[in-house]
Parts: structure tokens; sequence; C-alpha cells
């Protein structure tokens, strides 16, 4: 009786781990896919700078959203090959801490969230 017990609950955590691994791989391998567009926002100043990296779809970008919480989202056209886009006096007002999100508008017209992080205005 204790044997098959001990049996069983070996067998128990086999699976457990198995599933685990098998589940950890599926995400590890869903964030090395090439991803449409990885950008950067920062705060300098009273300025948002958005630094645009690389992307499958980097060439296709045709303008950036930014939205902070509580405002109204500012869109600006990305010029071919431009890596950074500034938003100038665009946090003049904002206090606090707020989410920040970049938004991509492709030139097929489909928009794609880029990046959320929360930044503290001050």
């Amino acid at each position: 009786m204790a044997i098959s017990l001990v049996i069983t609950v070996i067998l128990i955590l086999v699976a457990s781990l198995g599933g685990l691994l098998f589940g950890a791989s599926i995400i590890f391998d869903q964030s090395l896919n090439d991803p449409d567009v990885l950008v950067h926002p920062a705060i300098s100043g009273n300025d948002m700078i958005i630094t645009i990296y690389e992307g499958g779809r980097v060439t296709e970008l045709a303008q950036i959203s930014l939205e902070i919480e509580g405002y109204a989202p500012v869109v600006q056209n990305v010029p071919g090959g431009a890596t950074e886009i500034v938003y100038v006096g665009i946090a003049s007002q904002v206090t606090g801490t707020r989410a920040v999100g970049v938004r991509g508008i492709f030139t097929d017209g489909s928009m794609k969230i880029l990046k959320i992080i929360d930044f503290k205005f001050t």
C-alpha cells in the first residue's frame, strides 16, 4: 500500500514537472518571436522621447500615438528611417505616477500597443 502511494506521488510530481517545462518552453518560444516594433519611451524634462529600435514591421510604421493615463492621446507621423520621435512639452502639466502607452499605427491601417510602462512625473 505504501509503495503504491509513493509511486503515485512520484508520477504526479513527474507529470507536474513535465507540464511546467512544456509551458515554460512555449512562453520562451513566444518571447523570442520577432516583435512588430521595439520602442522605448523616456522622459527628458517636459518632453517625452520615443526611441524606435528594430522589429519585423518597423518599415511599415506610419504613426506613433503616445497615450498618458488621464490625458488625450497625441499622434505624430514617423518619417522613414526615424529612430526617435520627440513630443515637446507633453509632460509639463502631468503629475504623479501615470501609465504611459505607445501605440503603433501601421501603413495598412492596423494599430498595436507597442509598450505600456509606468512613469513618475514631478
